[in-house]
């Protein structure tokens, strides 16, 4: 069995909203994965592909792994995290590779003219 995350969703979500951010907004998130082979990161990204995320693989930072950030817009709720964190470790633990977590950009409340 897989450590606890270092940051569980709960607590990035509560940052997330500490840093100002409106989590009753759409937030394009960013889901990070990385796998030994290109040969796995590209079975990985059909995929993630057909869970509807926008993907993006590259090398990673160290020799021999590839990276992929999968990106999907969506509410910013713990339950779907979760959900996601499941699916997304068992594609990665599939391809002898891990799940990094997430990351989203603060958006703010919009404005009333």
């Amino acid at each position: 069995m897989d450590p606890e995350p270092a940051f569980t969703d709960s607590q990035a979500l509560a940052q997330l909203a500490k840093s100002g951010s409106d989590l009753t907004q759409v937030h394009r998130i960013d889901f990070f994965l990385h796998f030994p082979t290109q040969k796995a990161a590209e079975k990985a990204q059909m995929q993630l592909i057909a869970l509807a995320f926008e993907t993006n693989i590259e090398p990673g930072k160290t020799a021999g792994v590839w990276a992929i950030q999968a990106s999907k817009s969506m509410y910013p709720v713990e339950s779907d995290l979760l959900g996601l964190r499941d699916k997304l470790d068992a594609i990665a633990v599939a391809g002898r590779g891990g799940y990094d977590g997430w990351k989203a950009k603060v958006r703010e409340t919009p404005r009333k003219k």
